[in-house]
């Protein structure tokens, strides 16, 4: 079995702390590289999804990318084609401008359904992206707050605002924010893209460059917090669904496993603290219009 088919050695550490064993959790039953048939009919029939991307710095970025069903399109059993829109200000397609590890997740918000597809990929001529598959597995439909497609939106000739720290409207975003995804990667296995999800301000705003996050149960896989026990870059985005802006940062990460702000945050397992490296508010991150329809059964 291929090293990409195991747990690496950050993810094992963390589920030996955290007091999970193996069973239940062998990676064989978890992951797979290739498409299975029913994951090929879900790419086809969704229109969101997220990437994680490392630029030539070693920053990790989430980017969003969205279209029409049909924009993701399986070409055969490991190879992904994705057409779609993302913001020019994005750096998702410059960081694929060569052959570059990522990670996606496809997310169907209606339905709670997600998929992760973590490979390599690069930006073909047509600006469309290729992704070979390495690691495809599905995850649990927790915590996630369900939204229809509603139509789309025009897209907008404003540009992109960079910082080093929040300022106010950046701040209140988070602040309100009941869903933002994470990127993370590993030197050898790879880049990942996760869902995470709460009650809206969940995540808390320490100061202009730090973010608390919590971290609640999930499929005790450990992907995201193994990634951090190894490599700490890693990269946020907080979609706006309503006016289809999203914040974007990059920067470190660390779990903190014996804090004693845990008691601030309602479930919590333990935490996640974010330093703020870099700041990225785009307008019109995604064209698609979002109807909220309920918040996940599971929150904490």
């Amino acid at each position: 079995m291929s090293d990409l088919l195991s747990y690496h050695e950050g993810e094992l550490e963390v589920q030996r702390r955290a007091g999970v064993g193996s069973d239940g959790l062998a990676a064989h039953d978890m992951y797979r590289a290739e498409l299975p048939a029913g994951v090929k009919k879900f790419l086809s029939l969704q229109q969101l999804a997220v990437f994680s991307t490392i630029d030539s710095s070693g920053h990790v970025w989430a980017s969003l990318r969205s279209g029409e069903p049909g924009f993701l399109r399986a070409l055969d059993d490991v190879t992904v084609e994705v057409a779609g829109y993302s913001h020019p200000a994005d750096p998702l397609l410059t960081n694929l401008s060569a052959e570059s590890k990522v990670g996606m997740v496809v997310i169907h918000l209606a339905a709670r359904h997600r998929v992760r597809l973590n490979g390599m990929a690069h930006l073909r001529a047509d600006g469309k992206i290729v992704l070979t598959t390495q690691q495809v597995y599905g995850n649990c439909p927790q915590y996630i707050q369900a939204r229809t497609i509603a139509g789309e939106r025009d897209p907008s000739n404003a540009p992109a605002q960079t910082a080093v720290r929040l300022s106010a409207q950046p701040r209140r975003r988070i602040e309100t924010a009941d869903t933002f995804f994470i990127a993370t990667a590993h030197p050898l296995s790879g880049a990942d893209a996760s869902h995470r999800g709460g009650k809206p301000g969940f995540v808390k705003v320490e100061n202009e460059t730090r973010l608390l996050i919590p971290d609640y149960s999930g499929n005790q896989m450990f992907n995201t917090l193994g990634n951090l026990a190894v490599n700490p870059h890693a990269g946020l985005v907080f979609p706006d669904f309503q006016s289809g802006e999203a914040l974007q940062l990059t920067g470190t990460a660390k779990i903190l496993w014996n804090d004693a702000r845990i008691a601030q945050f309602q479930g919590a397992e333990r935490l996640v603290q974010f330093d703020i490296e870099q700041v990225l508010d785009i307008p019109a991150a995604t064209l698609l219009k979002f109807d909220f329809k309920s918040y996940s059964p599971t929150l904490p």
